[in-house]
């Protein structure tokens, strides 16, 4: 029954198609697979039309010796592949993140590990926009930092932007001195050499903690972007041990990484009644003020300094996970939220856009279904509405629905949405990994370009700086 309805919903979406102001542009949809499993990572635009993906490989023999190694195909603005895809072995042990800057150079961040009492470190990594090694940047293409601030000097990157003049910021966690204590953890590196930014925080680092609970003090960032004006905002989540709930917080720097004191300047409404964690950070929660766990995924900003995250909401007995968006002003205040439960259920979102410097649209890309499993991309307003002549799919004909299989009802799953991007013609450039019953074990890549004949135009993409 389950798959009946879902056929009918996809049906049904594929009927009223006509209708819908934007398509699924399938003159750029491509899957692709090889020998082992591939991890989709992100699928960047250039500044002169083309595109490139970055996707995580395992070791191969002959091709990649390392745990795990940065696959690159670029493509043309026709979709056409231009020359073969790169596997680049850089000493990494992951690939979590990758972005793009004004230049077309490719940034890539991953788990590099030290040696010794190291620990793990940030390992960041840049390319040329034709995908060699950019020697410009560490030397060899390649740079590595270590906060080691304690225990087993772990810190892992999780998230990487460009501010507009394509110095690289890069956020994730970083281990402190007490056992089960992390923090957000942010460092900018020049652009012009990869070195550390010293103008940033005086040694090109910092730090950020929430600190909720008494003990298990896990703050993480997974999310990163740089506004017009320099500022930083990261999005992440803090653990609650008192309540063994994790909570969706957001903090935002000034571009001399100190925080921004006017951000929630004494406390902002809805922080689910932590009121001393103010000045340059909030918490938040999404739906119902009770004991439930929520996760910050992706974020933006817009051009006048407004923020949208988006993630994941629980409920409190954990069983059941919606998509959840919510709007906040540059000062960190509340505007507006939203919570949907995806075609299937089990509904998130990975990854969140603004469309223009106004924010008058949002979208936001994800996946539900526990079993089979679809790709979705959702439309909303400025106050987080839908946007219901925006798909043919989801809550009001607000999105799309989509697969990565070339036939049947659903990806046999998991589905893991992993990026989206717009092109200069603001159109949506969506990545992710699914998988085949064929080859369970085996992710493959999907790309997926949706219209934008009604939407706004990006206002910042490769004009002196990056969206």
């Amino acid at each position: 029954m389950r798959l009946a309805l879902m056929f009918a919903a996809l049906s049904l979406g594929a009927a009223g198609a006509v209708s819908a102001a934007e398509q699924l542009d399938n003159t750029f949809r491509i899957t692709s697979s090889g020998p082992v499993s591939y991890t989709a990572i992100a699928w960047l635009p250039q500044p002169n039309g083309e595109s490139v993906e970055v996707y995580a490989s395992p070791t191969q023999s002959g091709v990649c010796g390392d745990t795990v190694c940065i696959g690159l195909q670029r493509w043309s603005a026709n979709a056409v592949a231009i020359g073969n895809s790169r596997v680049k072995a850089a000493a990494l042990q992951s690939v979590n993140a990758a972005t793009v800057d004004s230049r077309g150079r490719i940034i890539v961040i991953g788990n590099y590990q030290g040696a010794g009492a190291d620990g793990v470190d940030f390992g960041v990594v840049r390319f040329n926009a034709d995908g060699s090694d950019d020697t410009s940047f560490a030397g060899d293409g390649g740079t590595v930092v270590n906060f080691g601030l304690g225990q087993g000097n772990n810190d892992y990157p999780l998230a990487v932007a460009v501010d507009r003049d394509d110095n690289v910021v890069v956020a994730g966690s970083v281990q402190r001195g007490s056992v089960g204590d992390t923090d957000f953890g942010v460092v900018r590196l020049r652009a012009s050499d990869g070195s550390l930014d010293t103008s940033f925080s005086g040694d090109g680092k910092a730090t950020v903690f929430f600190d909720l609970g008494p003990n298990m003090r896990i703050d993480q960032a997974n999310a990163v972007a740089v506004a017009n004006d320099g500022r930083i905002v990261l999005g992440g989540i803090a653990l609650d041990s008192a309540i063994s709930r994790v909570r969706p917080v957001v903090a935002q720097l000034l571009p001399n990484g100190s925080p921004d004191t006017a951000f929630c300047p004494t406390g902002c409404t809805l922080n689910a009644g932590y009121n001393t964690v103010n000045s340059g950070r909030r918490v938040y929660y999404f739906g119902a003020n009770d004991a439930h766990s929520d996760e910050i995924r992706g974020l933006d900003v817009a051009g006048n300094g407004d923020i949208v995250v988006a993630g994941y909401t629980f409920s409190v007995d954990a069983a059941t996970r919606r998509g959840a968006v919510a709007r906040f002003g540059a000062n960190g205040a509340q505007q507006a939220e939203r919570i949907e439960a995806g075609l299937l259920g089990g509904g998130g979102f990975e990854a969140v856009r603004f469309a223009d410097g106004n924010g008058s649209r949002i979208l936001a890309a994800g996946q539900s279904g526990a079993g089979p499993n679809v790709f979705e991309v959702q439309a909303f307003a400025s106050n987080l509405s839908l946007d219901t002549s925006y798909g043919n799919c989801l809550t009001s004909n607000s999105g799309f629905c989509f697969i990565g299989s070339s036939s049947g009802l659903a990806d046999d799953g998991p589905d893991n949405a992993a990026s989206l991007f717009l092109d200069a013609r603001g159109r949506p450039m969506f990545y992710g990994t699914f998988t085949l019953a064929s080859t369970p074990n085996r992710g493959r890549l999907l790309i997926q370009r949706i219209t934008n004949t009604s939407g706004p135009l990006p206002d910042r993409i490769f004009r002196n700086g990056f969206q």
